[in-house]
Order: C-alpha cells, then structure tokens, then sequence
C-alpha cells in the first residue's frame, strides 16, 4: 500500500480562475448583504473543495437566522448558492457552493495520513474537513460505538462506505480487525472487497443469515467481557496492549448496507432494534462497531431505540428537510451538494462538521484490495 501511494501523482490544486472567482463571490456576498440591510465586514475567506467559505464579523445586525431567511433571494437574486450558515465566536460563517468543485483523490488524502497501528488501528480517516483542510476521523474509540450513514442516489453513500472499509483493511491485518458486510443488493457495490482477508463469511445478502451474523455479535460480546474479567482490563485495548494476555481479541465491524430495505419486514425490525439495543454501548470495550447505512432512514425505518444508539451520524445530501432532521438531527442535508460532501454529526464534537469524503475510483479500489491480499 505505502509503493501505491507513493507512486501516486494525480492530486488537484485550485487555479488562477478559481482564485478569481472567489474574489466575485466575497464582492457578490458583500453586496447582497448590504442590499438586505445587514452588517457585512468580511473578516477572512477561504476555497474549500466544496464552497467558498466567507467568515463575517457577528453583530446583532448579523445573524445566522437573518441569512437563512434570506437564503432564496441570495439564490435567485444574487446568484449564490448558499450551502450552510455557521455560527462561531464573533464570527458568522457563509458557505457558497462552488461553480467548479475540486475532485479529492483518495491516494492524494491518504498520502497525508500515517496511523499509528503496532495494536490496530481504530480512527478511519472518512473526509477531508471543510473549515480547516484537515483529516476527519471516525472512531468507535473516541466517539459513538456505532454509526448511521444517510444518502440518496449520488450523494456518495457506497463511496463512504468504500472508504470506511478500505481504512479498516489498510491500516490492521486481517488478526486485528474483522470485517461482517450485509448488503440487500446482493453486494454489487461491494464485489472488489471479496477476496479481503479481512471480511469474514463473504458479503452476507439474505435477511437470516443477516439476524444470525446480528445475534452473533451479542454472544461474542457477552465472551469477550469474559474474557476482559478473566485478564482484569476493562477493554480490548488494554487487553492487547497486555504482554501476556489469554487471548488478544480483534476489533469487529458490522457493516450494514442498506437496511431500511428489510427493516420493513416485521421481524428482521424487532431482530435489528433488539440487537442494537443489547449492544448498545457494552460494545465499545468489547471491540464492537456497527454502522448501518440508508439511502432514507425514514421514521418508519428507524425506530427512536435505533436512532438513540447509532449515536454518530454521517450524512450525505438527503431527499428533503424531514429526512435530514430524522438522520442529521436538524434541517441541512437536503442543501449538501452531492457526490461525497458530507455533513458528520460524531460524539465528542461540539458542532456539525462539513466535510468532502475522497473519491476512490474502481482501479485504485483494485489495486489496493490485490495488494491486501
């Protein structure tokens, strides 16, 4: 993998034009904030892969609701597509969507990226953070045990989910990470990943076999408390930090592809929601994750036992507002530009984060699976 990456050379930059732009957007803003009658001292801007993010001084002339409500006529008068409103000490936060987004390469991300791993790697590298440039991590360790993934078609759900699995694989052998993948759809996203040594029982596509990988889980979880009683360590990680453990136990991941599918029949439901339920957050110190992912995470779908313990959210650009609140906890995924950008809301961050998930294409997905192999 690390010959891959180096040998890697196709990472974009920004050009003269798109500093120009830039430069028509903090001026266009400007204008139109005046033109509204609002406070408009801009304080910094910054080009994101995404959007042009204008940071204005705060006042009680400036407000994140006074923008949002402005938000159509910012549109249709004025040309600017406006992504999200932030708020910052002192600061409102105005994303404009780019004319000409910047493509992220996963190589060109990962090139960047140097894990620490003697005992496993558990902070998977997911997007590139949009206020800052740096990397945007998902944890099971610092975070929420368990995750949700929402996206309708092209938002860059499979591409996520793709990421998510290449860094588990990439950055743990195959003795200290296994992989369980449920797809509906018969695993036709996921057909690169099956010879991975790391994916256990291939890519499981029928509802009991799915309920029995699920009730599995619970049973192992339930062994590995066990045997962390038996070793005097309340988690796997300090159990294979130890020099002379019973056993060193790799972490596992269940990762769910579409599951709103089946979850509306009756009893895969109560299978699923119980399941989770028994896990809840046991799993994090048993070496346990889970993320499941739709492309409509709908009420119906989702009862509030299954939302509650999928506590992080990785939401791409959803249908409508009321899928977005279901799935993000609030109005703005519905705005999200598609194609891997990206709206997390994880445990341990105070702030929804934006963000651009790298895009893997189907050769380097190749290449990186052979050389796992």
């Amino acid at each position: 993998m690390t010959q891959l990456l180096a040998d890697y050379h196709g990472a974009t930059a920004d050009s003269a034009e798109d500093a120009d732009w830039l430069r028509q957007v903090e001026s266009l803003c400007k204008g139109a904030l005046q033109q509204f009658q609002l406070h408009s001292k801009l304080l910094a801007s910054v080009l994101t892969p995404n959007a042009a993010l204008l940071k204005f001084q705060g006042s009680a002339n400036l407000t994140v609701e006074q923008v949002l409500k402005r938000r159509s006529e910012f549109l249709t008068t004025h040309k600017l597509n406006v992504i999200s409103v932030r708020a910052e000490p002192g600061v409102v936060t105005i994303a404009i969507a780019r004319k000409n987004r910047r493509v992220l390469h996963l190589p060109e991300v990962w090139k960047t990226w140097s894990p620490a791993c003697p005992q496993g790697n558990h902070d998977l590298l997911i997007a590139v953070r949009e206020d800052d440039s740096s990397h945007l991590f998902l944890s099971p360790k610092s975070n929420a045990p368990h995750t949700l993934i929402a996206g309708s078609t092209g938002s860059g759900k499979s591409v996520l989910m793709q990421n998510i699995i290449l860094g588990i694989a990439c950055t743990n052998t195959a003795d200290q990470a296994k992989i369980t993948l449920v797809d509906p759809k018969f695993g036709v996203d996921y057909f690169a990943f099956e010879g991975l040594p790391h994916l256990q029982g291939g890519i499981i596509d029928g509802q009991q076999a799915a309920i029995a990988a699920l009730e599995a889980m619970v049973g192992e979880m339930n062994r590995r408390y066990a045997v962390l009683k038996e070793n005097k360590v309340s988690n796997i990680f300090d159990l294979n930090k130890k020099p002379n453990p019973t056993e060193r136990l790799p972490f596992l991941w269940l990762i769910h592809d579409e599951f709103a599918e089946w979850m509306m029949t009756p009893d895969y439901a109560e299978a699923v929601s119980d399941v989770v339920g028994r896990l809840g957050v046991k799993a994090r110190a048993a070496g346990i994750s889970l993320v499941f992912a739709a492309q409509r995470p709908d009420a119906n779908v989702m009862p509030m036992q299954l939302r509650a313990n999928l506590g992080n959210r990785l939401v791409l650009r959803v249908d409508g507002e009321g899928t977005s609140e279901i799935a993000l906890g609030e109005k703005g995924a519905e705005r999200l530009l598609g194609k891997g950008h990206l709206a997390a809301k994880l445990e341990g961050e105070q702030n929804i984060v934006f963000g651009q998930v790298p895009f893997v294409d189907n050769e380097s997905l190749a290449q990186f699976v052979a050389s796992l192999q």
